[in-house]
């Protein structure tokens, strides 16, 4: 009897000590195996405007180009089949409305030889002037359209080729997109200028730079 028993517990050993060799096998594999990838909650959010961040950028307002902040509250971008061409035309009004604010203020204070161009009121004096003064300046304009009128729907019709003072010369791409912002910004900022000068110039009739009431 007493063989049997130690018979029975070698044997119980030796199945204890089987057990506790797989398990230890298996914690040595499970060491080098990649641990399961822990999947976390992706949260879809639609961009917002940079301009406006409480109303959402518009689809075709991406930010791909220079002074694209997705400000368009009347949602222009949505009927314009090339947002080039309506990139050029801002450029180009933002170039009309800096040199007009200059030419408001100097003419103001400033004027050529003549009685018929001493009027100070940058709103009426087109009226007083002769007709011809004013047919050059229209003529003018009309020349420069057409010289250009091959850019207008081009890839950049903002460049005229006009770099007198060579800005573009040895420029990289980053340094050009900065100075092209640079424009935008100007010539968005002389929009805004010259509606205020209009809107000053009619509420008190008087020279801008007159700061007497």
């Amino acid at each position: 009897l007493f063989s049997v028993h130690n018979r029975r517990r070698t044997r119980q050993r030796q199945s204890m000590a089987r057990l506790l060799a797989a398990a230890t096998l298996a914690a040595t594999a499970g060491a080098f195996l990649a641990p399961a990838p822990v999947s976390t909650p992706v949260v879809v959010r639609a961009e917002n405007s940079e301009a406006f961040p409480f109303l959402k950028r518009p689809e075709k307002l991406d930010g791909t180009m220079v002074g694209d902040v997705g400000f368009d509250p009347l949602r222009l971008a949505e009927v314009q089949v090339d947002l080039t061409y309506a990139r050029g035309a801002e450029v180009k009004h933002g170039r009309i409305a800096m040199l007009a604010c200059v030419g408001f203020i100097i003419q103001e204070y400033w004027h050529i030889p003549g009685a018929d161009y001493q009027n100070f009121k940058p709103l009426t004096a087109p009226w007083t002037v002769p007709w011809a003064a004013n047919l050059q300046i229209l003529m003018l304009a009309g020349a420069i359209e057409l010289a250009t009128a091959d850019k207008t729907y081009g890839e950049t019709p903002w460049d005229l080729g006009f770099d007198p003072l060579c800005f573009q010369e040895g420029k990289s791409k980053a340094e050009m997109d900065r100075l092209m912002l640079g424009e935008l910004t100007n010539g968005r900022l002389a929009m805004m200028a010259f509606v205020g000068m209009v809107i000053q110039t009619l509420l008190f009739d008087k020279p801008l730079m007159d700061m007497h009431m």
